[in-house]
């Protein structure tokens, strides 16, 4: 469970910070990775969350892992402020891509019509049924409006209908009709602008490996990408061991045989209190990540990581408003995620990213 993140040099919404510095007595080494398979055509991913710095700092930090791709997650009644009014939201959010592309980073839009805890279809839409002809003509609308504000120089490279779907619907009901809805809007984005992928973000552990399983695969029977978030963790926000992501891994392509998988999100914190985690175990993760990744390079062709740093104390109380869940093991989670520090330091997950983007020449 986590919300989206828009980064951009003029707005980040989201992400905060714990003080979880790097530290310790100088044992722990970046773990050599071992055969790494060229990056090829895979696609790599940082949530550039800003440090103390700023933005451009920031992403410049970013940039020496080999960033390729951010995302842009925006609320559906962010862009719509009433029926067929639309605006570029935060400032100009869309617009701003324009950094990227100058930059020469892809951009993966999210339209957030649901977003992780809340449906986010504007008000005069409430009432109705995702899968009736006004909500779905009305998406429609808003896509083009969307894309239609994305500058020229901005290569998209795909698109999610939807963020962390399954945490939203909560019945069979609910999700026949977003299906409907989402096959509609899908094959309509798909012939309006041919040649940018189209998912719908699920998790993985309560969509793929939970309770919604099922109808997470009748989702993407309607999409181009499996589009999913990864976050390796039980009920009580308690990271699962590393090595966990292999089997993980196998699980994942094997539910989706012949198609495309991308980790639209993919995080591990360090939070030692009540995650059960620390900052060597979160080294660790990344490290059997990108081997699995090696492993499954063929089915998985993308890994966005969340987040580059730790996020401030104001963003995290931000958070806990937005979500209205202040278990500690949650707020421990949000406020560690990072692999660096908010005030810019290394964790030992940094140096073993490094470590592992250049041995595959990213």
């Amino acid at each position: 469970m986590k919300s989206a993140i828009v980064c951009l040099p003029f707005l980040l919404v989201i992400p905060v910070s714990c003080d979880d510095s790097p530290g310790g007595p100088g044992a722990w080494e970046v773990t050599p990775p071992e055969n790494p398979l060229p990056a090829g055509n895979r696609l790599f991913g940082i949530t550039v969350t800003e440090n103390e710095g700023g933005f451009l700092p920031s992403f410049d930090v970013a940039r020496q892992a080999g960033l390729q791709v951010v995302e842009i997650n925006i609320p559906w009644d962010s862009i719509e402020t009433g029926p067929g009014t639309y605006q570029d939201p935060y400032g100009g959010v869309l617009a701003a891509t324009a950094f990227y592309g100058t930059e020469g980073v892809e951009v993966l839009l999210s339209l957030a019509v649901v977003n992780t805890v809340f449906s986010c279809v504007p008000s005069y839409l409430d009432s109705l049924p995702f899968s009736s002809p006004e909500v779905i003509s009305a998406c429609e609308e808003v896509l083009d409006f969307v894309m239609g504000s994305i500058p020229d120089n901005v290569t998209v490279t795909g698109i999610s209908i939807g963020n962390e779907i399954d945490l939203v619907l909560t019945s069979y009901d609910d999700w026949v009709d977003y299906i409907v809805f989402f096959s509609a809007v899908a094959d309509y984005f798909r012939n309006a602008y041919p040649g940018i992928p189209v998912g719908g973000k699920c998790t993985v552990m309560n969509g793929v490996f939970g309770p919604d399983s099922l109808h997470v695969e009748a989702l993407n029977e309607h999409s181009d990408i499996v589009m999913l978030t990864y976050y390796p963790q039980d009920g009580d926000f308690q990271v699962l061991p590393p090595e966990t992501v292999h089997d993980h891994f196998s699980a994942i392509c094997q539910t989706f045989p012949g198609k495309e998988i991308w980790l639209c999100e993919a995080g591990y914190q360090s939070g030692q209190d009540w995650c059960a985690s620390s900052e060597e175990q979160q080294a660790e993760f990344f490290h059997e990540l990108f081997t699995a990744w090696d492993d499954h390079a063929g089915q998985v062709g993308l890994i966005k990581i969340d987040w580059l740093h730790d996020i401030s104390p104001g963003m995290l109380a931000g958070l806990l408003e937005y979500y209205g869940f202040s278990d500690p093991g949650f707020v421990e989670y949000l406020a560690t995620l990072g692999l660096r520090t908010y005030v810019g330091t290394d964790k030992y997950a940094w140096l073993q990213l490094l470590a592992e983007t250049e041995a595959r020449g990213w």
